[in-house]
């Protein structure tokens, strides 16, 4: 009824297969990050529909993964709907924007599956099934996060104060970007966004979906140039844009394995700062502890901490059966 294969698919039921390709009838996409996409043209071909919530799949036509409208089936988060006598239902993941967890009820069990998430019990929902998929990307007890509580203000507060100096320009992967977005004009920066290419396409999907960013202007068009000359903007770049960074700006690269200290300084004015979209080791736990599932099963094919992580939680829960899979990855 559940299996992890060494492609990375996750197998949940008889008839789902998730962020991996299975020839099932169904594909789930928890997000749009390429290590979840994994063979998304053979699960085009030979299943019959792709699942995700609108977010995720309108951004992965953005990204190149081409998903036809007769091949789409978008669920928003806490729509039930039976599929060959299965029930399966998206609920939130604060990871970037779409983000899902998927539930599938098949027979007498609840399977769930948590993709990547941040925040659990507070803007991503615990999930109470009897079979618990778990993501471990900081699986590790070395990957505990000191200022996570404050890391969003301590960010918004570096943005700030470079803004009184100049231009600032923001690095990170797809998603994130949008996330940090909402992060800033959250917490008062009002300085405007300029995006270009397929940050701006991104970009224009979140709004259309309701998240909550303002006040964003085309590199290209004629506000944008005009707010670039007066020299005050936040300017957001994919991640591998930052090797090729302007230093005459002031340069931040948002990176999730930055753990013990926030900020490092690589230049005059670039920094790395320590954002991530990822639970950090103790939330991961926190999860897995206010869950009522029997089984917890650390996702292995896509973490080289999950065993670590699995002798962790036996030492401290002997009442929860811990399977790590695949067990080829170890």
């Amino acid at each position: 009824m559940f299996l992890i294969t060494e492609r990375h698919a996750i197998l949940l039921g008889k008839n789902f297969t998730v962020d991996g390709h299975e020839r099932r009838l169904f594909r789930v996409v928890t997000h749009f990050h390429s290590d979840h996409v994994i063979d998304i043209e053979k699960s085009l071909r030979e299943c019959s529909s792709i699942i995700g919530t609108p977010i995720t799949l309108d951004s992965m036509n953005v990204l190149g993964y081409t998903v036809p409208k007769h091949k789409r089936l978008d669920l928003e988060y806490g729509t039930q709907v039976e599929l060959l006598g299965e029930k399966i239902v998206l609920e939130k993941a604060d990871h970037i924007m779409g983000a899902s967890q998927v539930i599938v009820k098949s027979d007498d069990l609840t399977l769930a599956y948590t993709g990547d998430f941040k925040n659990p019990g507070k803007t991503t929902p615990i999930i109470n099934s009897d079979v618990l998929v778990i993501d471990v990307t900081y699986g590790s007890p070395n990957h505990i996060r000191p200022y996570k509580n404050e890391a969003e203000m301590l960010f918004t507060d570096y943005i700030a104060d470079a803004l009184i100096k100049g231009p600032v320009v923001i690095y990170a992967y797809y998603g994130k970007l949008q996330e940090v977005m909402k992060i800033l004009r959250g917490n008062g920066v009002i300085a405007p966004f300029i995006v270009d290419g397929k940050v701006e396409e991104l970009t224009k999907i979140a709004i259309k979906y309701g998240e909550k960013i303002t006040d964003v202007f085309s590199k290209n068009s004629k506000e944008g140039k005009e707010i670039i000359k007066d020299s005050w903007y936040v300017e957001f770049k994919h991640a591998s844009s930052f090797k090729n960074r302007d230093k005459l700006h002031f340069n931040f690269l948002l990176d999730g394995w930055t753990i013990k200290e926030f900020i490092k300084r690589i230049d005059e004015k670039s920094y790395i700062l320590g954002i991530s979209s990822h639970a950090d080791f103790e939330d991961i736990i926190y999860y897995v502890e206010n869950s009522t599932a029997d089984i917890i099963v650390p996702d292995a094919s896509r973490s080289k901490y999950a065993f670590e992580f699995a002798e962790y939680m036996k030492k401290i829960d002997s009442k929860k059966k811990v399977m790590v899979m695949p067990r080829s990855y170890h």
